[in-house]
Formats: C-alpha cells, sequence, structure tokens
C-alpha cells in the first residue's frame, strides 16, 4: 500500500518524550458481543486477537464532543511505542462509521465488541492526517489532527463511531493495511437543538475499609498513594475542581473521611479511655467508693451519642513514626479539601460504612437504622450538610432493603434492575413508596476498548451518546450518570471540557428527586438467586453481632463514661459493607479477630484464691484477690460455681483502679460438709461472666457435739471451783468471828508456817 502525502505541517504538532521501554505483554480480551457492520476489506483495521497493539495511541481531546453542523472535527492525543523496537513514517488516521447507531441496546452492543473488531474507515485524504518521524521504544508523541465534516460522510442522525489508526514501519513488519495502533470512541449527531436533556452527575467516595484486631486501618500504603496527589481519592476532588461551575452531585460513604480523619490524627488504636465530654472538667475522676458507677446498657440499646466523635481518643504521649506523620499531613490535607468540595454543595450521604443493605434486611435490620444515624452524625461532626441515600455499586437491590428504607432517602438504581428498562419522563419512579431515582448504566460503562473504559474523555463521549439517543427519540428523560466507584480519572478536565452543549443541561439528583414519578410495581424489579447469592451472609452478621456483644460487655466494667460502643459499632458497619461481597470470609474473620481482642481485654480483669480453704462451720468466709489488668479504672464483681449445697453470698461491686488489685472477703455458705470444688470468676455487675476464672477447694466441717459438751464442762467445772472456794472462805471467816482463841491458833499455825 503506497504511503499516503504529508500532512500540511500547520495540522500537525508532534512533541517527543523517553519514558521506560516496555515489550509486548498481555492478552486482549475475547470478543463480547457482535454488532451488524458491513466489513470493508480495503480498509480493515482488523488483526488477529493475540497480541496487544505495539503502538499505544490515546485520544486526550475531541473537538467538537458533538456533530450539529459543518465544523470540523480535531483529533488530539497521544501515540507511545510500546514495543522493544523502533517505529518509523508513523501515520495517524481518523477513521468514522458509516451507519448510526439508534437505540441504547445497540450502542451497548458496540462498546462491547472485540478492540480489533473493523468498525469503520478511515480517511487517507492528504492533510487530514499527522505523522509521527519515529518512536524508540518507549517513546511517546503528541498528535493533532483536523478532518473537514465533508470527509466523515456522517449524515443522519444518531451515534457513529469515530477514532484514530496508527500504521508504520518496524524491522519485523512491514507497513500494511492493518493497524499497529488505535484509539476509538462514540461521537453523537444532533439534526437540530430540541428540549434539552437533562443529565445528572453522582461522583462517588466510597472504599472498603479494612482494620487491625485493635480498631487501628490498615492498608496504610494505599491510603497513603489515594491520598497523595494522582492518587483514586485525590483524583476524585480533581473532579470538582475541573467541574468549572457544572452542577454535580456528592455520593459519600461517611466512613471514608471519618477514616481519612483518623489517619491525620495519627492512626489511634480502639481506646478504652473515659469519654473527653463525661470526664469532669478537671480530668480527674472521683475516688472509686465515692463516685457513681457507668452503668452498662443494654446490647440492644443505641450504641450512638448525638454528635459523637469519629474518631478514638488519642494517646498525648504516643509518638508517631515519620512515616505516620507524613500520612498524617497529607490525610489532613485531603480531609479539608474534601469539606470545602462539598461545602454547599448537593452531597448524598450512604449508611455509615456502605452497609450491604440487601443483606441487612434479611439478617439484621436494626443494622441499617444504626448505619442511617451514624451517617448523619458524622456528617454533621464534618459540617457538611447532606441527605441520606441508598445507591449500591452494581445499581441493583432488593425489594425489602427498598420496603426498609426511610422516608426521605434518596434511591439510585441503575436500569439493569428492572425486567424491562422503565420509560419514564423524569428519570424518577414510585416504587413501595420510594422515589427511586433510575441510573444509565450504560453510560457508566463507558467507552469501548481498547481504551480503558473509564477514560473521563470516552466516559464523557458515552454519556453524551446515550443522552443524544434520547432527544433523538424524543424520550425526554434526564440521563443520571453514577460514575463507578474506584474511578481514577488522569485527567478529570476532560470529563467537563466539553459537556457545554445546548441540548444538554446538567442537574442534580436532588433536583430529579423533585419531579413527577410513574408508579412502578415490585413486580417490576429483577432481584435473581444470583444477586441474592451475593449478598453477605449469616455468617458475617454473627460476627458482627459478636463483636457487638463483646464491646457491650467491655463497656459496661468500665468504672468512667466511654466510647468504646460507638467504636465498635463503626467498625462492625464496617465490616457488613458492600465492597466486602468480593470477600466476605475474610470480612468474618476480621470481626472475629476484633471480638478475640476484646475479649482477651476482659480476660485480663482476674481473680486469685489459695488452691483449698477451710470452713470451721457450714457459713464463713475466706480470701480472694480481684486484679485489674486494663489502663482505666473498672466496676466488677465476683460469681462462684459449685454444686447446690454451697452458695457465694452476694459481694459488693468492687471499683478497681487501673493496674490495680483488691482484696474481698468472699461469703460462702454450705449446706452440708465435706469438699466442694469451686470455680470463682469475674463478673460485671449485672452477673455476666468476663472470661477470666480460678479453682479452689473449700471444706466446710460441722463441729461435734462431744466438743460442745467438754467445753460445756469444763465451764462448769470452772465456775463450780470459783463458787466452792468462795463458800469455803466464807465458812472460815464466821468461825474466826465467833471463836477468840480460833485467832490464835491461826496465828500460830502462820508463825510455824
Amino acid at each position: 500500500m503506497p504511503r499516503p502525502p504529508s500532512p500540511d505541517p500547520a495540522r500537525v504538532t508532534t512533541t517527543l518524550s523517553r519514558r521506560p521501554a516496555r515489550t509486548r505483554t498481555g492478552v486482549l480480551a475475547l470478543l463480547v458481543g457482535l454488532l451488524a457492520l458491513v466489513v470493508a476489506p480495503a480498509a480493515s483495521s482488523a488483526k488477529p486477537a493475540t497480541d496487544p497493539d505495539p503502538l499505544l495511541v490515546h485520544l486526550t481531546s475531541l473537538t467538537p464532543s458533538t456533530l450539529s453542523g459543518n465544523e470540523p472535527l480535531t483529533i488530539a492525543g497521544t501515540v507511545t511505542n510500546e514495543s522493544d523496537e523502533r517505529f518509523t513514517d508513523i501515520n495517524l488516521h481518523a477513521f468514522r462509521s458509516a451507519a448510526p447507531i439508534t437505540d441504547s441496546t445497540s450502542l451497548a452492543a458496540s462498546a462491547a465488541i472485540d478492540p480489533f473488531a473493523y468498525v469503520g474507515d478511515r480517511v487517507t485524504t492528504p492533510g487530514t492526517f499527522a505523522t509521527v518521524p519515529f518512536l524508540d521504544p518507549g517513546q511517546s508523541a503528541e498528535f493533532r489532527m483536523t478532518v473537514p465534516r465533508s470527509e466523515l460522510t456522517i449524515v443522519a442522525p444518531g451515534v457513529y463511531w469515530v477514532g484514530v489508526h496508527a500504521l508504520g514501519d518496524s524491522p519485523s513488519a512491514a507497513r500494511d493495511s492493518v493497524a499497529e495502533g488505535r484509539a476509538r470512541t462514540f461521537i453523537p449527531v444532533i439534526a437540530k437543538t430540541r428540549q434539552p436533556v437533562d443529565a445528572a452527575i453522582v461522583l462517588p467516595i466510597r472504599r472498603t475499609i479494612w482494620l487491625n484486631p485493635d480498631g487501628q486501618l490498615t492498608q496504610l500504603g494505599r491510603w497513603s498513594r489515594s491520598l497523595s496527589e494522582g492518587g483514586q481519592l485525590d483524583s476524585i476532588l480533581d473532579v470538582s475542581d475541573a467541574s468549572a461551575g457544572t452542577a454535580i452531585s456528592w455520593l459519600v460513604d461517611p466512613a471514608v473521611p471519618a477514616a481519612v480523619a483518623r489517619l491525620a490524627a495519627g492512626n489511634p488504636p480502639r481506646s478504652l479511655s473515659p469519654d473527653p465530654d463525661a470526664v469532669p472538667p478537671s480530668g480527674t475522676p472521683t475516688p472509686p467508693d465515692s463516685q457513681e458507677t457507668h452503668e452498662g446498657a443494654p446490647a440492644d440499646s443505641e450504641p450512638f451519642a448525638a454528635e459523637s466523635d469519629p474518631i478514638p481518643p488519642v494517646d498525648p504521649e504516643r509518638e508517631l513514626s515519620a512515616e505516620e506523620e507524613q500520612l498524617a499531613a497529607v490525610a489532613q490535607a485531603w480531609l479539608d479539601r474534601f469539606v470545602a468540595a462539598t461545602q454547599g454543595a448537593s452531597v448524598l450521604a450512604l449508611p455509615y460504612g456502605d452497609l450491604d443493605v440487601s443483606a441487612a434486611a434479611t439478617y439484621g435490620p436494626s443494622y441499617y437504622a444504626q448505619a442511617l444515624t451514624r451517617s448523619q452524625q458524622v456528617m454533621a461532626w464534618l459540617g457538611v450538610n447532606a441527605s441520606p441515600a441508598l445507591a449500591p455499586p452494581e445499581g441493583i437491590m432488593s425489594a425489602a432493603a427498598i420496603q426498609a428504607a426511610a422516608p426521605d432517602t434518596t434511591i439510585l438504581l441503575g436500569d439493569t434492575a428492572f425486567a424491562v428498562p422503565p420509560v419514564a419522563p423524569q428519570s424518577v419512579v414510585r416504587l413501595l413508596q420510594h422515589k427511586v431515582v433510575v441510573t444509565s448504566t450504560g453510560a457508566a460503562a463507558g467507552g469501548p476498548g481498547p481504551t480503558p473504559p473509564d477514560d473521563p474523555l470516552a466516559i464523557r463521549q458515552r454519556l453524551l451518546s446515550e443522552a443524544a439517543l434520547r432527544v433523538s427519540t424524543d424520550a425526554g428523560s434526564p440521563i443520571v450518570l453514577m460514575l463507578p466507584s474506584d474511578w481514577h480519572p488522569q485527567d478529570p478536565a476532560a470529563l467537563f471540557a466539553a459537556l457545554d452543549v445546548p441540548w444538554l443541561r446538567p442537574v442534580t439528583v436532588a433536583s430529579l428527586t423533585e419531579r413527577r414519578a410513574v408508579a412502578m410495581s415490585a413486580t417490576d424489579l429483577t432481584y435473581t438467586d444470583e444477586d441474592q447469592a451475593a449478598e453477605l451472609d449469616a455468617v458475617n452478621f454473627s460476627a458482627a453481632d459478636r463483636l457487638l456483644e463483646r464491646a457491650d460487655l467491655l463497656a459496661g466494667v468500665l468504672t468512667l463514661p466511654t466510647v468504646l460502643r460507638q467504636e465498635v459499632a463503626d467498625e462492625v458497619l464496617m465490616s457488613l459493607a458492600m465492597g466486602h461481597r468480593n470477600n466476605p470470609g475474610r470480612a468474618a474473620d476480621s470481626a472475629e479477630a476484633a471480638s478475640d481482642h476484646l475479649t482477651g481485654q476482659l480476660e485480663s480483669i482476674t481473680v486469685e484464691a489459695p488452691s483449698a480453704v477451710t470452713l470451721s462451720s457450714e457459713n464463713g468466709k475466706f480470701g480472694a484477690d480481684v486484679v485489674n489488668g486494663l489502663d482505666q479504672p473498672v466496676s466488677v464483681r465476683i460469681g462462684a460455681l459449685s454444686d447446690d449445697s454451697l452458695t457465694l453470698k452476694d459481694q459488693e461491686v468492687l471499683h478497681i483502679g487501673a493496674g490495680a488489685r483488691k482484696r474481698v472477703l468472699a461469703d460462702v455458705a454450705t449446706s452440708r460438709s465435706g469438699i466442694h470444688d469451686v470455680e470463682l470468676f469475674v463478673t460485671d455487675q449485672a452477673g455476666t461472666p468476663l472470661g477470666a476464672t480460678t479453682d479452689l477447694q473449700i471444706r466446710a466441717a460441722q463441729v461435734s457435739g462431744i466438743i460442745w459438751l467438754l467445753l460445756a464442762g469444763g465451764a462448769l467445772l470452772l465456775f463450780g471451783t470459783i463458787a466452792l472456794r468462795l463458800v469455803r472462805t466464807f465458812r472460815a471467816g464466821r468461825r474466826t468471828a465467833s471463836d477468840p482463841s480460833t485467832e490464835h491458833h491461826d496465828e500460830a499455825v502462820s508463825a510455824h508456817e
């Protein structure tokens, strides 16, 4: 094939740059969809789908983003040599399809076809293509080309393929008709401006959060990369900066900014410290003997306090490493940007932790109410005005979850959540007494390969194409784009750069919910057995229940009010997140590990007693020590387990300081003599065992009746002897008084003695 002549230099900009060379690796995606297109062998770009293209073409600009008049089309981008050999005389040609795509179903099929499938002819007219003299391995060049509208041969309204093919020479492959690199997207053609279509763009901030058994955030390297410049969470905020006033709606899991706030505070572990808001101003608790004991709330009580801080109390003596300080600074900077970006914006708040609401409707309905409350509290703590929302990442939710939603909740479901996508003039339907905003899963799917589907320009062109089809069919319904949860735009400005077309009007989701809704039945939903099987299961909720029970027990023995219940309740909600559907077993294991950690803390409150005790009667006392191994004061009791004939009398509440021990005299009673095996244990004030135990034997002996007789006889003998002596003394005194000779006799006796 002869090489086309060189283009007009005024139409080409070439800039070379260097980057590390990469060899050909990977396998291209298999054919996932077919569209009825006419094959044109003479200009085919087809090639065996075995190796990636040696030249990587990336589109950075498409101007205009839609065709409505006779304006030319300007395409700009970069081409990179991904091979390990030099390419020379590289021509970059625009291509376009001949027949329009006229409905969303065909558009979805087109986006899914093999990246190497033929979709349109190249434009080879001189002056319409760009040339790059050479590219060494790893080298990149920018290009720009302008194609007159007459060369596009696009007439009828609809959506068309458009893109770039790269052809060049290399030592191993001479130039032929097969492209060595390609990039493609869609471009809509609007015949005339009609009633504008409203478009709502939903920007998500959601992330699966993992914790250590002590409540600290894990995967700190990933957090650091995501929050730093160019990271995923950082790029999401860049979208806000790039929107340039375009209406957007935020969809936020409050657990994410709360986690970032914890990182900014040094990622403190779960704390047993007193609630700073509940401790006297002096910070010194009253003596244990006179202070009021903090009674533990029942397990099913509300674990959250109003306007509670999602950050555990920070130990002022804990020193941060250099890495922790750097991460804290990055986290604080991101948090400040987030708060600034969402001030005055339309913000939808997910249930705290991005709760799997469909699973919760089956296994733990109370968790939804807790997640809803906590979400509102944390957003208020951040100073962000938000309204509650439900928006599963895949756009599918069970009828039970919808029915359980709070009345003022905004629900977003994908059009694939319905057996037949609803045709509603406002993209809002009424379902199970709730307004549901229907999102376009097609627009969220992005553009065709080989370009990544979530590339900002690809998503923009898919959004415009979906909206244009609604204009051309007079459907008039707004289009709602909920961006992928893990969206990581490298150039977010490309998404908004060309949305200012006269037939598209950006709006917020909140404005859509104020419009009329079309009634639908729950039978219109499609929620399959496969969808249900993807939910978190009973194992995850059982692990969550146990973790809350352990936290409730531990909080109940702490003498001073604490935020422990709240901290663990946050952790539990994060363990039941939608993101854990990919690894439910690991999420359950993580919750169990946290439970074991709390159990270890409970078991550090121990009781010590001698191995054997002998009582001299049926009732008696023996000494035992209760040792507090925690760094906070506790209020506990001791209990005993033995046979029915031995009982431990009710013990008073023991107030024990941090790391201290306290001696207690245990009062026991038994109805029979002999040896009793006894297990002593520590309990909370309500009598629930904490876990630590000690074993001892108690010997109870009844005193013999003979002993009592002997004691009585001895007493009689003693008192009898005393009485006898008194009598003799009395008699002797009387004889002396009545017989004088007796006195001389007594004196003689005394002298003789």
